[in-house]
């Protein structure tokens, strides 16, 4: 019963060993995706979230586990925004980088943005959250691993309500929600949808499936991710729906990024340490 752990600290090694060209041990904006469907209780509705947090430069990413963010290196960490979208399976999983994502579509999606006071004239956020500034979140911890944000603790103190009107019939924004309201938080292994007014009480959303993908980048927007490919291209980390690391990718459905050829020694020695320690456990 020691394969699936033994697993996992290959990877956490590969990933804290052996992924090249880092910047220094700061971190600025963290951008995390995560797109999960909802499960039985409400069948063909699928929902996915778009979370930005400023986390402060210091030496809060090169810690590791859960970190308070109201004392120690990473206190003051901030959460920035949270875009929730609710859609109807067969519409398709949002893009968080085409602007229509942070919007409605009738029938089958009901887009919603609530964001921090101190990004309220910042253009960024404004054309995603409209009017919604203020103090939405109680962010109480991250989670870091391999130099990267790979979790949040935070509640979410703003109800996602699918049945509106505006002005004439009332909608219910999508169909698949049957008109419920929602309530958001997240713990440091993934985030948490909760139906308040299904008919059996409230009823949390299955994780089935859920893939999460966090990028730290090293300013406050993301022209310097703190981690890139041989190509440049910005690496985030990949969990599973258990917040178990997978490793690093470019995007929430890309595949597991590769080491460079000259870091594969690194790699090598993580493994064998891995090696070791599994057999020292035996």
């Amino acid at each position: 019963m020691t394969t699936k752990p033994s697993t996992l600290a290959l990877r956490m090694a590969a990933l804290s060993a052996a992924w090249l060209l880092q910047a220094p041990a700061q971190a600025g904006l963290v951008s995390g995706s995560w797109d999960p469907a909802f499960g039985d209780a409400l069948f063909g509705l699928s929902w996915a979230v778009h979370a930005e947090l400023r986390v402060p430069d210091n030496a809060c990413t090169d810690l590791s586990g859960p970190q308070s963010t109201t004392s120690g290196d990473c206190a003051g960490a901030t959460l920035l925004g949270v875009f929730l979208r609710l859609y109807d399976s067969a519409s398709g999983a949002p893009d968080w980088s085409n602007p229509a994502s942070y919007t409605s579509s009738l029938f089958d999606a009901a887009a919603y943005g609530v964001c921090d006071t101190s990004v309220a004239l910042d253009p960024a956020y404004t054309s995603r959250c409209g009017a919604y500034f203020g103090n939405y979140f109680n962010l109480q911890a991250l989670r870091i691993e391999g130099g990267s944000v790979v979790g949040l603790q935070a509640d979410v103190l703003a109800p996602f309500v699918t049945q509106v009107s505006f002005g004439g019939p009332t909608l219910l924004l999508p169909t698949s929600a049957q008109g419920h309201d929602f309530s958001l938080a997240f713990t440091l292994n993934g985030p948490q949808l909760t139906c308040v007014t299904c008919p059996d009480g409230p009823v949390q959303s299955q994780l089935d499936g859920l893939r999460q993908f966090l990028v730290t980048y090293t300013s406050n927007d993301t022209s310097a991710p703190k981690f890139r490919d041989s190509a440049g291209n910005a690496l985030g980390v990949l969990l599973d729906q258990d917040g178990n690391v997978l490793g690093r990718s470019t995007s929430i459905n890309g595949p597991l990024a590769v080491p460079e050829p000259g870091s594969l020694g690194l790699v090598a020695a993580a493994l064998a340490a891995s090696a070791l320690l599994r057999r020292r456990r035996v």
